[in-house]
C-alpha cells in the first residue's frame, strides 16, 4: 500500500495511540446492542481482512510465481495464532471489565516484552530492564490486591485486605491479551522479511478463525443479536480498529523502538482517563499505584531500548 504522502511518524502513532486508548467507548456501546466479543471480533477482523485482501494478495501470487523464497508459513502460523487470543482477550477485557484496571494489565506488554525477547531474540538483560520487568509484575501484583480506596476527609484507606486476588474473567482476558501480543509482536520484528501488510492480514484472519472456533465450543446467545450490533461492529472494524492498527505499524517501522515505546504509552493514559471521566470510573487507591508502577516501567524499557541502539 503506497501514500501519496508521508505523515510525520510521531504524529500518526500519538493518533493511533489515542485511538486505541478510545476503543471501549465502542466496545461497551456493542456489548449493549446484543453482541458477544466472539462475534464481534470475527466481524470486525474479518472486515478488516477482507479490505487489506486486493494489496496482499498480488505480492502472495507474485512471490508464488517467481519462484522465491517460500513464506515462513510456521511462523506466521504461530502470529495468527497469538494474534487471534491477543485481539479477543483484549476485546473481552474491554467490554466486561473495568477500563483502567483492563487497561493496565493489559499494558503489561513491556515486561513480556523483555523477557520474551531475552529467551527468544537472546536481547540483552541490562538492570535497567531486569528493574522495569520487575516494576511491572508488582503494579499487576497492586492492581490485583486487595480493593483499596482512599478516603480523603479521613485520610485513610478502606477496603477487603482478606481478598488479595481477585481474578475476574476480564482480568484473565487482559493478561493473555497482553502476554499473547507480546509474543506475536516478538514474531513481528523476527520476520522482517515478510511484508506488513502480509503480516498485519495474517493476524486478522488469525483473530476471525480464533473466534470463530471458540464460537463452537463457547456459544453466545443469538436472539440477542440486534442489526444494529452486527452493522456497528463491522463499522468498528473497518474504521476505529483497523485505523489503529495500521497507524502503529506504520509509525513503529519508521520510529526508533524506545521513543515509539515512550509514546505508546499515550494508550495507557488516554485509556484511562476517558474511563475515568466519561464512563465515571473510579479506581482505588492500589490500582493508582500499580499504574504508575506499570507506566515507569515502560519508560525505564523505552530508555534501555534507546541506550541499546545508541551504543
Amino acid at each position: 500500500m503506497s501514500l501519496k504522502f508521508n505523515p510525520p511518524p510521531v504524529l500518526v502513532l500519538m493518533m493511533g495511540s489515542t485511538l486505541w486508548g478510545t476503543t471501549w467507548i465502542w466496545l461497551k456501546a456493542i456489548d449493549g446492542m446484543g453482541i458477544g466479543p466472539l462475534l464481534l471480533a470475527a466481524l470486525a477482523y474479518g472486515i478488516q481482512f477482507l479490505m487489506l485482501l486486493p494489496w496482499v494478495l498480488p505480492h502472495v501470487r507474485t512471490r508464488w510465481q517467481a519462484g522465491s523464497a517460500p513464506m515462513a508459513w510456521y511462523g506466521l502460523l504461530a502470529l495468527a495464532l497469538l494474534s487471534g487470543i491477543s485481539g479477543i482477550g483484549f476485546t473481552m477485557a474491554m467490554m466486561f471489565g473495568d477500563v483502567v484496571r483492563a487497561m493496565l494489565l493489559f499494558f503489561l506488554i513491556p515486561a513480556w516484552g523483555v523477557i520474551m525477547g531475552r529467551i527468544f531474540l537472546h536481547e540483552p538483560l541490562t538492570p535497567i530492564r531486569i528493574v522495569a520487568v520487575i516494576l511491572a509484575l508488582g503494579g499487576a501484583v497492586a492492581i490485583l490486591g486487595p480493593d483499596i480506596h482512599w478516603d480523603a476527609h479521613s485520610g485513610q484507606g478502606s477496603g477487603h485486605w482478606l481478598a488479595l486476588f481477585s481474578f475476574s474473567l476480564p482480568d484473565w482476558a487482559a493478561l493473555i491479551a497482553g502476554l499473547t501480543l507480546a509474543g506475536a509482536n516478538v514474531l513481528f520484528r523476527h520476520m522482517q522479511g515478510e511484508p506488513m501488510l502480509v503480516k498485519l492480514s495474517i493476524m486478522q484472519i488469525g483473530a476471525v478463525l480464533f473466534a470463530l472456533g471458540a464460537l463452537v465450543f463457547f456459544p453466545e446467545p443469538v436472539a440477542a443479536v440486534t442489526m444494529g450490533g452486527v452493522v456497528h461492529s463491522l463499522l468498528y472494524g473497518a474504521t476505529l480498529l483497523l485505523g489503529a492498527m495500521l497507524a502503529t505499524q506504520y509509525a513503529v517501522e519508521r520510529l526508533p523502538a524506545g521513543r515509539s515505546s515512550i509514546l505508546m504509552t499515550l494508550e495507557l493514559l488516554v485509556g484511562s482517563l476517558t474511563a475515568i471521566w466519561i464512563g465515571h470510573e473510579s479506581p482505588s487507591l492500589l490500582v493508582w499505584l500499580g499504574g504508575a508502577m506499570i507506566l515507569s516501567a515502560a519508560l525505564l524499557e523505552a530508555t534501555s531500548q534507546q541506550k541499546s541502539l545508541a551504543s
